[in-house]
């Protein structure tokens, strides 16, 4: 009997002291539980807060190609340095250029491909693969503006719905066509009317960078 007694009266100590440690377990998860909310700002997942999420990471992904053709000589590369404020001497591009451009609505990639006669083959490859096209063109080389009106509606030709904006390059040489003399010299009035075509002006500016009118904003509203 006094074994059975011994053996009962140590069963409910046992008994106490899980129940002591249950509420000590249960009292420190709940401070720590109260203190995680103090300290850090949960995060309550909702259908509305994961679909702003998605939406959020589509647009931080958002990359439009633009491509950038023109002669040889036109400037493709000036262009492209004054867009990325970039200070580099620009040599005659041989094969590809590439840039990045990031704004707050999304990411241009500019593709130059080299304006050489040997090059010019792999310009309509690359049509398709584009958002816009910008089309360099000299102001100041009168004698090849025919080649250049020719190249230029050749791509028209190529891609019927392709956006393009015409830059006017050079505007601060002396001899360079004004942008109503460019214009005329590239037959844009024969382009369709529903053709999204924009024929803007550059130059050098006082800080050697190539300085374009609106290019940006334009291809924002294109892309």
């Amino acid at each position: 009997m006094k074994i059975h007694f011994i053996l009962c009266s140590f069963m409910v100590v046992l008994r106490h002291i899980s129940v002591a440690l249950g509420a000590a377990i249960a009292a420190v998860g709940t401070a720590l539980f109260l203190a995680l909310n103090l300290f850090y700002k949960r995060r309550i997942w909702t259908p509305e807060s994961k679909y702003c999420t998605i939406k959020e990471e589509q647009v931080e992904r958002s990359e439009k190609q633009v491509l950038v053709l023109g002669l040889d000589g036109a400037g493709k590369s000036s262009v492209l340095q004054g867009l990325s404020g970039a200070r580099r001497c620009c040599r005659p591009t041989r094969g590809f250029n590439f840039v990045s451009l990031h704004t707050p609505g999304c990411q241009l990639d500019f593709l130059e491909i080299g304006g050489g006669e040997d090059l010019r083959n792999y310009w309509m490859d690359y049509l398709t693969r584009t958002h816009v096209l910008v089309y360099v063109v000299d102001s100041s080389d009168r004698a090849r503006l025919p080649r250049a009106k020719d190249e230029l509606h050749r791509l028209l030709k190529a891609d019927i719905g392709l956006p393009v904006v015409v830059l006017g390059n050079k505007q601060d040489k002396a001899n360079a066509c004004s942008i109503p003399e460019l214009r005329e010299a590239l037959s844009l009035s024969a382009v369709d009317d529903q053709r999204k075509v924009f024929l803007l002006a550059a130059q050098q500016g006082s800080d050697g960078l190539n300085r374009t009118c609106d290019l940006q904003d334009v291809l924002l509203t294109l892309v």
